[in-house]
């Protein structure tokens, strides 16, 4: 594909960056692996950690389970909560943070007119989420627009809290949005819909590793919960999520599961929910260490920014499409979504059709996400990508077309 398919040119990948890291993950290389954020990818010394805990409490249950768990949790409690700028011994370790809006929303209690409002940028899973507990309330589930494109983080939360329907009694706001990949100006909005009354939880599934967060300020501007996945961008193993909640509903939130624990503390409900695999939890000091000590969290987050603004730009002009937020990268962290063109929509009945041709015949692996009526192409970028592979998924997509 010819230079001046962007205005730019590639961005050189830092020391410790690039296809040389690929081994530090167990990914096939035969794969071009563009969608590390649908589950992430864990380390292999994460998952040899892992196996270690797994063997450790296999030796001694009764121990490690019954006697000790509290005590060996400890650490990734205090990991995850320095992580994310969180509350100190209010965390509650989920598996993922659809559970974790599960358990808030199931805790609380809707009366008849009142509405459970998000945006069509929402994430399936929590969509029906909140649909089934306004039908348990008889409350209502209500879905509005903020309409892309967007010239920036300031018309966007202008027409955010614009649109918000009246009657609005929680408001559920992602961080990062899933289909869209934009980055929410969440404070912003925040400090506009707070003063409302609204009760705001905030759905940062893709938000640890990807962005440096600060949750407690969230909480202070008045978020009621919010919550983020540690198994994607943040390399913990699957089934790791965390939940910090608002003092003032604390008292008030039960685990999806109510067991032994029940009347304890927030911290002490969620520690408990039935026997299950911790081996994911106890694992995540191990994985935050390993983005530190391999790239460094603040250069691993800019460098993976800097690729996929630059990937971003380099897809919307060799399609020939529009953009949905500014080619500056101010509303991406490090996936950007594209849309797909018309002529290669034309030939595929479904998504999943488009991206079985991709990974079928090219190698590549890449969500297409549906939004909005139209399809848009997902890109991720992680210490492993090189600028070539999106070069080739550019060439790829307009093959698929032609």
């Amino acid at each position: 594909m010819p230079d001046h398919c962007t205005s730019s040119v590639p961005p050189v990948r830092p020391p410790r960056f690039g296809r040389q890291c690929l081994n530090l993950w167990h990914l096939d290389p035969e794969i071009t692996f563009l969608n590390f954020g649908s589950f992430g990818a864990v380390p292999r010394r994460v998952i040899d950690l892992q196996m270690a805990w797994s063997e450790r409490i296999e030796r001694r249950p009764i121990e490690m389970l019954d006697r000790r768990l509290t005590e060996l949790l400890q650490p990734a409690h205090d990991a995850a909560t320095r992580f994310v700028n969180g509350v100190p011994g209010h965390n509650a370790f989920m598996v993922n943070a659809t559970a974790a809006i599960n358990a808030v929303l199931r805790s609380m209690r809707f009366a008849p007119g009142e509405r459970l409002v998000a945006t069509t940028h929402v994430y399936n899973a929590v969509r029906k989420t909140m649909e089934w507990v306004a039908r348990r309330d008889g409350a209502e589930y209500v879905e509005f627009d903020v309409a892309l494109p967007t010239s920036g983080s300031e018309e966007f939360a202008a027409s955010f809290v614009e649109g918000l329907p009246e009657a609005t009694r929680l408001l559920v706001m992602d961080q990062v949005s899933s289909p869209t990949g934009l980055i929410f100006p969440v404070e912003r909005i925040l400090e506009a819909v707070v003063p409302l009354g609204i009760e705001t939880i905030i759905d940062g599934a893709h938000a640890p590793g990807m962005l440096d967060i600060n949750v407690s300020r969230l909480l202070d501007l008045g978020a009621i919960a919010w919550t983020g996945n540690m198994h994607k961008w943040a390399f913990a193993p699957k089934g790791c999520a965390m939940l910090q909640v608002h003092p003032g509903l604390r008292d008030r939130v039960q685990p999806n599961v109510v067991s032994h624990n029940a009347d304890e503390s927030f911290h002490e409900r969620f520690l408990w929910q039935g026997t299950a695999d911790f081996t994911s939890w106890l694992s995540l000091p191990e994985a935050l260490a390993f983005g530190e000590e391999e790239f460094g969290w603040s250069a691993l987050r800019k460098a993976n920014h800097e690729l996929t603004v630059w990937a971003h730009e380099l897809l919307c002009t060799a399609w020939n499409v529009e953009p949905i937020s500014p080619l500056d990268g101010s509303m991406i962290g490090s996936i950007a979504s594209v849309p797909v063109p018309g002529s290669v929509r034309a030939r595929f009945n479904e998504p999943e059709e488009l991206m079985a041709a991709l990974y079928d015949h090219h190698h590549i692996e890449v969500p297409v996400m549906p939004w909005n009526d139209r399809w848009h192409l997902r890109v991720s970028a992680q210490a492993f990508n090189e600028p070539d592979e999106y070069v080739s998924l550019a060439e790829a997509v307009l093959e698929l077309g032609a």
